[in-house]
């Protein structure tokens, strides 16, 4: 970097724009081409056409501004010469770009179109540059710079060139730029200018689309700026600056113990620590679980600013997850399992160095299967985002960016200490190689997941003490206002649907009325059941054989004969490959976290059997019949459990999900066998005399449950059981056959 200080582009809690490829960084013309190629590839898509208004819906949402704090945080940095906003304003952006570098969204004003003739000749130079990339440079040698081999191309590598590639192609498909409504208004003068449609991500296939209602409370004028990554052509080059003198914008090295140059505003920053603890401790209090997520480029210095936060809270209120590559263990469940399981309890808070976003962000360069499932990627990611929000977790998400040659500097200065060499990996030299493809990845990831309820924060990491202040800020302004609205009685996020996602269609299902629980055997019992136990412990070997996980569900009237098919069916299996998981009502502990956080902790593992005697239905059953739970939220419920359902199918995972019916008679006379037998008399509470009281409101809840959770992925089967034994054979049958479809599909 020079040494004399210079107005230097950085970003302050949301630098947000829409990127462009390197080649047309400073070529309007070729950025016109590249946008008008894009938009016709996807108007190839009928389906991704059709969607693009949804997804503009969902993408376009209120931007998290930081506010007098951040405002104040930038004049600092331009007096310092260390965090000057851009110099040009909006309307001196290339024509045909598909969005506007904001800088400083905090400021109270946008940059002025007057310059220092210092920063001019610096634009100048940084044009006439991105002009001249398309001459080969004589002395340029990229596989030198980044470290890479020169040597040909082996199969391998070719095959990760082909994959990026086509990576590459599906993020350009959902980049691309739309046009702008007419209808419109034009931003004030003294507001910043958000990037137009083109930020808003395609939407995802129908059965997972985002959804096209708005979020409750969110007002389409305060949708202002769409979060998007700096698209300033210096980020994508890779020259080095001269050397330079140590000064404010010094590399912030994860081991560093020399301070960096203070600014000439003096940041308290033991002020802010304090403010932020003591509302940590209201947030306990109020119960609010919070999510912290830490993301960004690899050395953009996720960890330090992490650690940085953690001095302002009460280690006894958190817990750090630092995400890495899934271990063995991790990849024996669903990919979101390890996340969900690290969801905060109310009251207490969960910070993620790196995050679910990570199955997002390798996609370029791990396995082929998790290029494949990219797509699906995005769709569990909004899933468990919107759950949380929609359950009133407050979740706040960083993104730190960092130019690319700011990035192989620090990767050189890395590896150049042998205590910390060993932090950096291929990948990420790999990574700062291919720093467009991976900007323009990100910033598709950004506005396909950038909602009400879980924004992002893009924060420009190059001046260390800048950014801390401005994370400081962010979280603390969040944490006021989750309090303010709770303090006021408000539920805007306690909504009756996850409001960014599309609903999963059931399939039709009868009524219960119109099953006839009386039925008889035709055939003897015991030969009967014998052959189907024999038949079952054949194909549990196969499931573990082929690794295949499988889930059993049990529901229906009290005394209507669930432990007894349980036990028919357990008793042929190999008790080390099954589990059978008793659901009560919740612990203390269970009902401080989402109520699908208990289910997925007990999720089977690769080639293992679950079986729950009774299931997550009693949110949408005894918790709505009883008023443990807000009408929206046994109403969202409904979603929420088919999308579970999904993830769990969609990792590979056989479901089979009963309801045990009984008539009222048949009821009451188990209850007074029971109630009269001393072996039995455990089995027979006074809740269970007070819940038959309240049959026909339970008749109600069972048939909208069978008809609103009755998907093709997930059905539901009905067994008759007034007649215990038939109904034992009928359950063995239906898992026998549910495994051998599945074993049918994978021959095909």
């Amino acid at each position: 970097m020079a040494a004399t200080p210079e107005p230097k582009k950085t970003s302050s809690a949301v630098n947000r724009a829409v990127s462009k490829p390197a080649d047309a960084a400073a070529d309007p013309a070729a950025l016109k081409t590249n946008a008008k190629n894009a938009a016709q590839t996807t108007a190839g898509d009928p389906g991704a056409k059709a969607a693009q208004p949804t997804a503009a819906k969902s993408a376009a949402v209120k931007s998290a501004v930081v506010k007098s704090a951040a405002a104040k945080s930038n004049t600092a940095g331009a007096k310092s010469g260390a965090a000057k906003p851009a110099s040009a304003t909006p309307s001196a952006a290339a024509p045909g770009a598909t969005g506007s570098a904001v800088a400083s969204s905090g400021a109270a004003k946008p940059p002025t179109a007057k310059a220092s003739p210092t920063a001019a000749k610096k634009a100048a130079a940084s044009s006439a540059a991105g002009r001249a990339k398309a001459k080969p440079a004589a002395s340029a040698n990229p596989a030198a710079e980044t470290g890479a081999s020169s040597k040909p191309k082996s199969p391998a590598k070719a095959e990760m060139e082909a994959a990026r590639a086509e990576v590459l192609a599906y993020v350009i498909a959902n980049t691309a730029p739309a046009a702008q409504p007419a209808s419109d208004p034009a931003p004030a003068a003294d507001e910043p200018v958000a990037p137009t449609a083109a930020a808003a991500p395609t939407a995802p296939p129908s059965d997972t689309a985002p959804a096209k209602r708005a979020h409750p409370g969110a007002d389409d004028a305060d949708r202002g700026i769409s979060a998007s990554i700096s698209s300033d052509p210096d980020d994508l080059s890779d020259e080095e600056d001269a050397p330079a003198q140590p000064g404010p914008d010094a590399v912030p090295g994860l081991n560093d113990e020399e301070e960096e140059e203070v600014p000439e505003e003096d940041i308290d920053f033991n002020d802010l620590r304090v403010q932020l603890m003591a509302l940590q401790q209201r947030i306990r209090d109020a119960g609010i679980p919070v999510v912290i997520v830490f993301e960004g480029w690899d050395a953009s210095g996720k960890g330090t600013l992490l650690s940085k936060l953690i001095e302002g809270l009460d280690p006894r209120g958190y817990q750090v997850y630092a995400i890495n590559s899934p271990s063995e263990h991790d990849r024996q469940y669903p990919p979101m399992r390890r996340y969900w399981v690290h969801t905060p309890a109310a009251g207490n808070i969960s910070l993620f160095c790196s995050s679910w976003y990570r199955e997002v962000a390798k996609a370029l360069y791990e396995s082929k299967a998790s290029r494949k499932r990219l797509n699906q990627a995005y769709h569990e990611i909004v899933n468990l985002e919107s759950q949380l929000a929609a359950d009133g977790t407050l979740i706040i998400k960083f993104f730190l960016h960092i130019p690319r040659k700011e990035q192989k500097r620090r990767l050189k200065a890395l590896e150049a200490k042998k205590s910390t060499r060993w932090r950096v990996q291929k990948e990420d030299w790999y990574q700062n190689e291919h720093y467009e493809e991976f900007l323009r990845l990100f910033d598709t990831m950004i506005a396909r997941t950038h909602f009400d309820g879980a924004l992002w924060h893009v924060l420009r990491s190059d001046n260390r003490r800048v950014c801390i202040k401005q994370m400081y800020d962010i979280v603390i302004e969040a944490f006021q206002d989750a309090l303010r609205d709770r303090e006021a009685g408000l539920r805007a996020w306690d909504t009756p649907f996850l409001p960014h996602v599309e609903n999963i269609t059931p399939v039709t299902f009868p009524q219960l009325e119109t099953f006839d629980p009386e039925q008889a055997l035709t055939d003897p019992y015991k030969p009967a059941v014998d052959k189907a136990q024999k038949r079952l412990h054949k194909l549990q070997n196969e499931l573990y054989r082929r690794g295949i996980p499988m889930v059993v569900g049990f529901e229906g009237w009290d005394a209507a004969g669930k432990g007894g098919a349980i036990r028919r069916l357990t008793s042929s299996l190999d008790a080390r490959g099954y589990d059978v998981v008793p659901i009560a009502a919740p612990t203390p502990l269970e009902k401080s976290h989402h109520y699908l956080w208990r289910f997925w902790k007990d999720v089977p593992p690769k080639g293992y059997i679950a079986i729950f005697d009774r299931t997550w239905y009693g949110r949408v059953m005894v918790e709505r019949i009883e008023g443990y739970c807000t009408e929206p939220q046994w109403n969202r419920a409904y979603d929420e459990i088919n999308r579970f359902e999904a993830e769990l199918v969609g990792s590979g995972a056989v479901l089979c999900k009963f309801w045990l019916q009984i008539d009222s008679a048949t009821q009451l006379t188990r209850f007074e066998e029971r109630q009269n037998t001393p072996d039995k008399q455990w089995k027979i509470t006074q809740e269970d005399w007070r819940n038959r009281e309240k049959w026909p409101l339970y008749e109600t809840a069972v048939n909208d449950m069978l008809q609103k959770t009755n998907t093709a992925a997930a059905p539901w089967t009905v067994v008759e059981a007034n007649n215990k034994q038939f109904a034992r054979l009928k359950v063995l049958h239906a898992v026998i056959r549910a495994i051998e479809e599945r074993l049918e599909r994978e021959k095909e």
